[in-house]
């Protein structure tokens, strides 16, 4: 997207100064690392980045949307889509396993990070976030999508119901059965969202790493590590 005039940047676990089981750039509050170190962990992504601080929400697995304006900051209100309409107006969410989108319609100003887990999938969050933007002017045939790394179809095993949730709103291809149990494709879900809001194929990019067994660059995952894990930071801003 760089070339539209759209930064995006996905990190990894590398690089910060975070001690197990959060090493090394941990970017996710309130698990356990310290502040001083999250805080570290944030400057030296934004410094290598030439970002300025995000805004953040606090993410709840829903389909809520916080409109954010000015300097980034993290914010007190439960929020799974941010979205801006502005310049130099970073928007970051927080994952370990859950996907990142990251949408974008430079020609119309708007731009949207989202979080998306099994939950907000079958919710459809993808396509309350492109309608979102196409209120605030955006064109579907316009919005770029960038979809960071998440736990792959080689992990995610899934129940019965929510397969059969997912289902219900992604193509069939984004469950399979494996061994007699069900892995899901969150990447794929969420494709197939953006395609039926009106996304070209060819403005759609992904992230083809599993979180989960990825080890080069290796990511936070909150199911391989039981819960005690970090969070990657997918940040998103118009230039």
């Amino acid at each position: 997207m760089e070339k539209h005039g759209v930064k995006v940047v996905l990190s990894d676990r590398d690089g910060g100064c975070s001690l197990p089981p959060f090493d090394t750039l941990n970017l996710g509050i309130a698990l356990g690392d310290t502040d001083e170190n999250v805080l570290e962990n944030m400057q030296r992504l934004c410094q290598s980045s030439g970002l300025t601080l995000p805004h953040q929400a606090q993410q709840v697995h829903g389909i809520s949307l916080l409109h954010c304006f000015g300097r980034g900051e993290q914010h007190e209100t439960d929020a799974d889509i941010l979205l801006a309409t502005e310049k130099h107006v970073p928007l970051a969410i927080r994952t370990a396993d859950c996907l990142p989108i990251l949408l974008a319609d430079p020609e119309a100003q708007v731009i949207a990070a989202v979080h998306a887990g099994w939950r907000g999938t079958v919710a459809e969050i993808a396509k309350v976030a492109v309608s979102a933007m196409l209120e605030k002017g955006a064109k579907a045939e316009r919005i770029m999508a960038s979809l960071g790394a998440c736990i792959g179809m080689c992990c995610f095993e899934v129940s019965l119901d929510i397969q059969q949730r997912l289902l219900a709103v992604a193509h069939a291809e984004a469950v399979r059965q494996r061994d007699g149990k069900a892995y899901a494709d969150l990447g794929l879900a969420n494709q197939y969202q953006l395609l039926a809001s009106g996304l070209l194929p060819q403005h759609i990019e992904a992230t083809p790493h599993c979180t989960a067994c990825q080890q080069k660059p290796a990511y936070f995952s909150y199911r391989r590590d039981a819960g005690q894990t970090g969070r990657q930071l997918s940040i998103i801003v118009l230039e």
